[in-house]
């Protein structure tokens, strides 16, 4: 991106970026369901998100300075090579130090490995000896809740993206230089990175993810309501600083109740995938909602984002009532599911329909 010379080759460049880049974060979560219980992915998963935010934190002031570097190159260039160069330091060391699997991880012991093992097959999670099974797909791309859980990562990831995009933006328009917006960005972040933190210990206190993602989501809603109608800049800013707040958990905790509620390693992956793939819509999207024409109140957008978090709350909540429909019917059926007496493939392909699966609601 930084040699590019054309609009045409920006493009194309930044959407082969886009291309590589897709899989990074349905892999993580997808990795994290073969190493860890569904009780210890929440923090993790939360942990992984808040990294996005926490960058949001320095990505303003750091840009800043990147841009005032004197050379032969203009500052965006550094910008974009000093930034990639620190990511394929990191990727270099990765590729060297994550593995795939416990059972294959040389790091640990056999007392170890035998203890994780026995502790991942009690609650059901992933096996990596599990090959390959193409029904899953077409069980996962016709299942609507796996379709739940991606509007609900799209609605979250439209208001965390137009912050990110247009934060500056926003607060520049409220009355404040555009040196003075660029440091003032980093607010909305930080309160961002502090609930993503938090998010880690939410489901410890109350494991029920949809009653959470209704919470954060009716407060987004209000709260990019009053920036919507409100004249006062420094109650718009606050209240910008709340929304990013409210914003932030909804995507590590729709990923994580997705991931606990998907079984099947085909299923999982392929749904892992589409939950953050209307991710990338999002950003697409959120690109064009802040219109120029909407100066300096941009009501449009703020209303947009309001919305967005509505759908939220109606769709958990749609999913709350039909998993608790669930599994009280399953409850009520009281099939004495033995496992042992169907194949391997025969258990695998039954996914999220096994008799002995309760869903997390």
């Amino acid at each position: 991106m930084a040699a590019a010379k054309s609009y045409g080759s920006l493009v194309a460049v930044r959407v082969l970026m886009g291309v590589f880049q897709a899989g990074y974060v349905p892999g993580f979560i997808y990795l994290t369901s073969f190493w860890y219980t569904k009780r210890q992915q929440a923090p993790r998963i939360s942990l992984f998100f808040s990294a996005g935010v926490f960058a949001g934190i320095w990505s303003g002031p750091l840009a800043g300075r990147l841009q005032q570097i004197k050379g032969s190159l203009s500052g965006y260039q550094y910008i974009f090579i000093i930034e990639a160069c620190i990511t394929i330091a990191l990727a270099v060391v990765m590729a060297i130090m994550l593995q795939n699997y416990p059972e294959t991880a040389t790091f640990l012991t056999e007392e170890e490995r035998a203890a994780a093992l026995r502790m991942l097959a009690n609650d059901k999670a992933l096996s990596y000896n599990t090959n390959y099974r193409p029904r899953q797909v077409l069980r996962a791309l016709s299942d609507w809740t796996v379709w739940g859980y991606a509007i609900i990562f799209w609605a979250a990831v439209m208001g965390g993206t137009t912050q990110a995009i247009f934060g500056p933006t926003l607060i520049k328009a409220m009355g404040y230089t555009s040196t003075r917006a660029q440091v003032l960005s980093a607010a909305p972040s930080a309160c961002g990175f502090a609930s993503q933190i938090l998010s880690m210990f939410l489901p410890r206190l109350h494991p029920r993810f949809s009653v959470w993602i209704m919470i954060f989501s009716a407060a987004a809603c209000a709260f990019y309501a009053v920036i919507a109608t409100v004249e006062n800049i420094h109650v718009r800013f606050t209240f910008l600083c709340l929304s990013n707040f409210a914003l932030s958990p909804n995507m590590p905790l729709v990923s994580v109740w997705m991931s606990n509620n998907v079984m099947g390693v085909t299923k999982k992956g392929v749904a892992s995938a589409c939950t953050v793939m209307l991710g990338g819509v999002a950003g697409l999207i959120g690109s064009h909602i802040y219109r120029s024409q909407d100066f300096p109140q941009y009501r449009f957008g703020h209303i947009f984002v309001c919305v967005c978090n509505a759908f939220i709350f109606v769709i958990a909540l749609t999913l709350n009532l039909y998993f608790r429909y669930e599994n009280r019917r399953r409850d009520a059926r009281n099939v004495d599911f033995d496992a042992s007496a169907l194949s391997k493939d025969e258990v695998e392909d039954m996914c999220d329909n096994r008799p002995d699966h309760r869903y997390t609601w």
